[in-house]
């Protein structure tokens, strides 16, 4: 990084890209490892400032994992912890270098009862939560939201949604889950394998929006060995996830961010679809005006492989209820297929609350 000081970089357009990909914190990391002199000033403090603020964050969210960690354990509550800091500590070694908000746990469906008193009695509640209307299984959702103050925690059962099924999923998850240790303690997370899988089709469920997510799957494949990487891709043919996890494969090389394993380059090169994938995606991360929705979109169909995944997909995401739709409509159980001609308006105030909320923040912040 250091090197390119002396190359004329438009360093208000680097800083607005770091932001946007979620990647200054590790840039002002590798910039503390490797000396600050000759950059601008207000870049290698923007950076040094980023990394000291994400880990004063991340290490606090990191103590309300481990919380929540106990709090299962205490209930007996088998729980996977997803993403955020343990991912950070997996990939990087080190809780500070990813930039994440929400906690991620999954448990098994039958203990989903017990693991939200667990959660209630240590502060955290959520405004979806109903067993009944969990348990009726009308609405698709796969995750429900909590939170307390200054904490928000993702809480599924199962690891994608129903319209992006694509990930790891059964009893077999479990079975290969590992444990490492977060703050001392010993938290269960998926193993390498699964890992790879889960973070590949995350990416693609999430258009690969942002150089943190590429950074995240190949910080993930450089360090999960020793893996049968032939049996890595068997799965993900069975689970018509292979196109997903070669385009992540496909940016990480191109990308030059780790040294991928030659069987997996062989597939992706194979495979006459990703480069124009692979191009949106890269022309997309290094661009500030993007379509971010629309991106979103068209990726995640362009790494589903049969035109009846895609239809499901594109079906179960625009007319499928969500049990939020119920907080804004709250309907009897005999009533619940009223939620489907209901849903684009359901959508639209759900939206309109979103934009008034955006703009409020944006006019406090300007304040």
């Amino acid at each position: 990084m250091v090197a390119l000081a002396g190359r004329g970089v438009d360093w208000n357009r680097f800083l607005a890209l770091a932001n946007r990909n979620g990647v200054a914190p590790m840039a002002g990391a590798r910039l503390g490892a490797e000396g600050d002199a000759n950059l601008p000033p207000h870049v290698a403090r923007t950076l040094r400032l980023s990394y000291e603020v994400n880990a004063l964050r991340c290490n606090h969210r990191a103590g309300c994992a481990a919380e929540i960690v106990e709090a299962f354990a205490a209930s007996g509550v088998p729980a996977i912890a997803l993403k955020g800091p343990v991912l950070a500590i997996a990939a990087y070694g080190d809780v500070a270098m990813r930039v994440f908000g929400d906690l991620d746990f999954m448990v098994r469906f039958s203990d989903l009862p017990r693991a939200v008193k667990a959660l209630e009695r240590i502060g955290y509640s959520s405004e979806d939560y109903r067993a009944d209307v969990v348990e009726s299984g009308f609405f698709p959702d796969v995750t429900l939201g909590f939170s307390r103050e200054g904490s928000m925690v993702d809480l599924h059962w199962r690891l994608s949604p129903r319209h992006f099924p694509f990930s790891p999923e059964g009893e077999q998850v479990w079975n290969r889950s590992v444990e490492i240790e977060l703050l001392g303690r010993r938290v269960r997370v998926l193993g390498p394998a699964d890992t790879i899988a889960f973070q590949a089709c995350h990416g693609a469920k999430h258009g690969w929006m942002t150089l943190a997510q590429i950074c995240d799957f190949a910080h993930v494949l450089a360090t999960a060995r020793p893996i049968n990487w032939s049996s890595v891709l068997d799965d993900a043919r069975r689970t018509r996830s292979l196109r997903m996890l070669l385009l992540g494969v496909d940016l990480a090389d191109s990308l030059s961010l780790c040294e991928v394993p030659a069987e997996l380059l062989d597939a992706a090169r194979r495979d006459t679809h990703l480069a124009p994938l692979s191009r949106r995606v890269r022309r997309g991360i290094f661009n500030l005006r993007r379509a971010v929705e629309l991106d979103e979109w068209l990726i995640a169909l362009g790494t589903i492989e049969s035109v009846r995944d895609r239809v499901r997909y594109i079906v179960e995401r625009v007319f499928a209820p969500k049990m939020s739709d119920r907080m804004l409509m709250p309907l009897p159980r005999a009533l619940y297929p009223l939620y489907y001609p209901a849903r684009p308006f359901l959508v639209a105030i759900k939206r309109r609350e979103l934009v008034f909320r955006k703009r409020r923040d944006t006019g406090a912040l300007r304040s």
